[in-house]
């Protein structure tokens, strides 16, 4: 008998959220269910997972029509050009546009290449522009996030996602673990953020099945005996970040 997967399952199985899901179905890049009940086939699972791959390159849901069904044309663009389109909007576009862009970018591609291959980088190259304008497009590119991660956040209140609760022990700048939560939130769960630094381990407010202490630079004293302690308690507790070390930051 062939195994059928409804579509929470398939989602869950690829990494892939439903409205990307609902994405690439619209851009005719994989089939919808098979049937009424919304099963999919192993065969729609392998595109789902193809597509998947196609999209970690940046190439636009057009391109990728195109090269499905009509290679010998395909010409690509990748993650290059869509950096220089929100560029493009944080120089010259309003906030609405530009939230649309990261809106429609955030469906379209998986969360670990949306997050990983283009607002990371994008971030830390932002932070190292010392051009004119450049304060005001990274605080325009910050509001886009925090507005992004806001709407991912409540998107998946109304799925079946796993509990996260993201603490912030330490960060380098004010977006890393906003573009985090995204992230997590593309990979099936829903994210509880307490993105404040202090000293003082944050108190989440709803169930968890995973706590994650993310080190931008490193633990405090507090918060390491913060972490150990979790540790020491058979927590789901687990060091996430660019410095996962668990050392004291120098005083």
């Amino acid at each position: 008998m062939m195994t059928l997967y409804i579509t929470d399952s398939l989602c869950a199985m690829t990494g892939v959220l439903p409205v990307t899901l609902r994405s690439w179905r619209r851009a005719g890049l994989v089939p919808h269910a098979r049937n009424s009940k919304g099963f999919y086939s192993p065969n729609d699972y392998a595109r789902v997972l193809r597509v998947l791959d196609l999209t970690n390159t940046g190439d636009t849901l057009p391109e990728i029509h195109q090269l499905l069904n009509d290679p010998y044309h395909y010409r690509r663009s990748g993650w290059q050009c869509r950096t220089e389109e929100v560029l493009t909007q944080l120089n010259q576009a309003s906030a609405e546009s530009l939230n649309r862009l990261i809106q429609a970018l955030g469906t379209n591609y998986g969360g670990e290449a949306f997050i990983n291959s283009l607002l990371r980088p994008l971030n830390l190259w932002l932070r190292s522009d010392i051009s004119r304008g450049a304060s005001l497009r990274l605080a325009r590119f910050h509001t886009a996030v925090l507005r992004h991660a806001d709407r991912m956040m409540a998107l998946s209140e109304k799925q079946k996602c796993v509990p996260v609760f993201l603490e912030a022990a330490s960060t380098t700048d004010d977006t890393e673990i906003w573009l985090e939560t995204i992230r997590l939130i593309g990979q099936g769960c829903r994210v509880e953020v307490s993105a404040e630094v202090t000293d003082i381990p944050a108190k989440p407010t709803r169930h968890y099945e995973h706590h994650l202490i993310w080190c931008g630079a490193g633990l405090s004293a507090g918060m390491k005996k913060h972490y150990t302690r979790k540790l020491a308690q058979d927590y789901p507790v687990m060091l996430c970040g660019t410095n996962t070390q668990a050392c004291l930051t120098p005083a």
